[in-house]
């Protein structure tokens, strides 16, 4: 009897499944599959989490867009972090204990998210203020997730091959992007990102924003060229995606070639290369000025960090990168050197519009210093007729979060890059292990890049920038974690 009640315990869900997928037959054909879709799914999230959320990181930059109503597009990787998210807590109340860490960072972190809260006080268009504070809460639990697993160098490994991989296939594609406009004209190209790509990545609402109001194209000495962007809506967003990925790409040529092949888990050092020489020209063919400045400032940073060890890049691969960035210059050189140049002409277009730009941003951010005028809640304050997607901003981050969260969120914001970088140099300096040392220096490269690009552009609404932002300040806490560990301090 015991052994029949046990089987009928087993089998009864097994049974209810079947029921229902029989019963959504009926309804619709496609129906069942996507329940049992689902389902393998939510089990694979909760038996291999740890998995699930590397996968997670490699998707971040490839994510698809859901069309949730009209006029309402939600980036996928949002409802993913939010479903990692619920797979944690489930996780931790079966385990009865939240693992949560509790670092200079975490309370950083979490004191800017209040004071982005406290900010609706002030808030003129709610509606407005609640998707842009969706944003926010639908991306920076990816830090609370990742930071509460045990740090290991392993992890970080393990994390940062999942942004190498991502990195690497979506930089090749921008190069072919730039290069398939000499082959197949720049009308037809635009007209294809435009119908094709961009309904799919951006969001039908979100698409036709970016359409209208496209930054793709780039006037440079009299000539029009389409901008690398990738799958990214503006090429200055795929900027700052490059320069948060191309420093630790660049931290790893570093490492040495035994220690690639002792330690199998750092993959394949070619492709590393690869990777960092597709990247590098991707960036390039942006014509981002401000992705140019971040770039400047994060080498000049790094190759202070690592000038003891710059001799140990190996002078075959390097020549090679070397040689092809030479070759690329030579034929687009004087485009990239022209709009790196245009920087400092102070009456050139688009500079003139963003010193106005800069002081509409300072005059809101002083006659709003404590306050702010409310997340989200810029454009409304500056002309209330604008529409949500109108791209108006100040085009400098610390302006934009002056002006719109006050100063308090902007010093948690500033405080919590400077405390970063301090204690990534500090504990990078400390570590043995010399893999664990150039990580710590190399997430240094990604956040001054990041810091330096924001003076001249806004990503923080971005989700696909933001929750890359996320898993670069989760590697730096996770980092400085594991040297105090190997220092016997945590």
């Amino acid at each position: 009897m015991l052994v029949k009640n046990l089987s009928l315990k087993n089998e009864l869900p097994i049974f209810a499944l079947s029921l229902l997928l029989g019963l959504l037959t009926t309804i619709n054909v496609l129906y069942p599959f996507a329940l049992l879709a689902a389902f393998f799914f939510c089990i694979f999230a909760l038996e291999r989490f740890d998995d699930f959320v590397i996968l997670l990181v490699f998707y971040l930059p490839f994510q698809l867009a859901l069309n949730v109503a009209a006029g309402f597009d939600v980036a996928s990787g949002r409802v993913l972090i939010l479903f990692v998210l619920l797979v944690w807590t489930f996780k931790s109340l079966k385990d009865g204990r939240f693992a949560i860490n509790f670092s200079l960072q975490t309370l950083l972190v979490c004191l800017f998210l209040f004071f982005a809260g406290l900010s609706f006080l002030q808030v003129f268009e709610m509606d407005r203020a609640i998707r842009k504070m969706l944003v926010f809460l639908s991306v920076f639990p990816l830090y609370f997730v990742l930071t509460s697993f045990p740090p290991s160098k392993e992890l970080v490994l393990k994390i940062l091959k999942a942004l190498f991989a991502g990195v690497f296939f979506i930089s090749f594609f921008a190069v072919l992007q730039f290069m398939a406009q000499f082959i197949f004209g720049i009308n037809p190209l635009f007209s294809f990102f435009a119908k094709v790509i961009a309904p799919v990545f951006y969001g039908n609402s979100f698409a036709a924003e970016v359409v209208a109001n496209p930054s793709w194209l780039v006037n440079v000495g009299g000539i029009t060229l389409l901008r690398s962007f990738a799958i990214f809506s503006d090429p200055h967003i795929f900027s700052f995606y490059l320069g948060l990925i191309i420093p630790l790409l660049f931290s790893f040529l570093l490492i040495d070639k035994e220690s690639f092949a002792k330690d199998k888990i750092l993959g394949h050092r070619k492709i590393i290369w690869l990777a960092f020489f597709f990247s590098l020209l991707a960036e390039l063919f942006t014509f981002s000025r401000g992705g140019y400045v971040g770039m400047v400032a994060s080498f000049l940073v790094m190759i202070f960090l690592f000038r003891k060890d710059l001799g140990k890049i190996r002078k075959k691969y390097f020549g090679t990168v070397l040689l092809s960035i030479v070759l690329a210059l030579f034929f687009f050189g004087q485009a990239v050197l022209a709009r790196f140049v245009s920087m400092f002409n102070l009456r050139e277009g688009s500079n003139v519009e963003r010193f106005k730009n800069w002081q509409q941003g300072l005059e809101t951010f002083c006659g709003n210093f404590f306050q702010g005028v409310g997340i989200g809640n810029y454009s409304f304050f500056l002309d209330p007729t604008t529409a949500y997607r109108t791209p108006i901003y100040a085009h400098n981050l610390y302006l934009d979060l002056g002006a719109e969260l006050g100063i308090f969120a902007l010093l948690a914001w500033v405080l919590l890059i400077c405390v970063t970088v301090y204690e990534l140099y500090i504990f990078g300096r400390r570590s043995k292990d010399a893999i664990t040392s150039r990580i710590a220096l190399g997430l240094i490269g990604s956040l001054i890049w990041y810091s330096a690009h924001s003076f001249f552009d806004t990503s923080i609404y971005a989700p696909n920038i933001l929750a890359i932002f996320m898993v670069v300040l989760s590697l730096a806490v996770l980092v400085i974690r594991c040297v105090k560990i190997e220092k016997g301090r945590e």
